[in-house]
């Protein structure tokens, strides 16, 4: 059984901490991807919190952004992955069983909004990323207003999505990477 050989666990652990800097890379290189890539390296610590809870799935999301803040050339890409989009899948399912819906609404969105804006505010005050100020301070107040709005609907559509990739994983992919282990 997967849970019980630390080889397994530490193989699976290590390719899927592995793939998620590779992918926090992509985002240097494909301009488009500076939001793309760290939602897809996020979406790396799906497989091992399913198969080995969520000390695992932290893990590779701590040597993931560990990792990429040295070897990613993206700031911004790597920021946004450690202050939201690395942990928020491992997140989703606790929030996910809170009974009311509008609370569970509110919280989600407030854990977004909340995290962009110190993201942000890190990349613009602690840590000056010239490309990121030079590109904020040529949007006017309803440009960055209108950049967080879409970014709210772009995070409803992740959470969604979270939803089928959590599915796809255990119906489709899981049999195959572990069909070997008696169940």
């Amino acid at each position: 059984m997967a849970r019980k050989n630390p080889a397994k666990k530490t193989a699976l652990c290590g390719v899927f901490g592995g793939l998620a800097v590779v992918l926090l890379s992509l985002g240097s290189v494909v301009p488009a991807a500076t939001f793309c890539a760290p939602a897809l390296a996020g979406l790396c610590t799906v497989p091992v919190a399913v198969e080995f809870g969520i000390k695992a799935g932290l893990t590779v999301y701590a040597a993931t952004g560990f990792l990429s803040l040295f070897l990613c050339p993206n700031l911004e890409a790597v920021a946004i992955f450690l202050f939201l989009l690395g942990y928020y899948p491992l997140l989703k399912p606790k929030l996910d069983k809170m009974r009311k819906k509008s609370v569970r609404i509110l919280t989600k969105f407030g854990i977004f909004n909340f995290s962009m804006l110190v993201c942000y505010g890190l990349l613009l005050t602690l840590f000056p990323v010239a490309a990121i100020k030079e590109e904020f301070s040529h949007m006017g107040q309803m440009l960055l207003a209108a950049f967080l709005i879409l970014g709210n609907i772009t995070f409803f559509v992740y959470d969604a999505a979270l939803v089928n990739i959590f599915r796809v994983y255990i119906c489709r992919f899981r049999p195959r990477i572990f069909s070997g282990r008696n169940r």
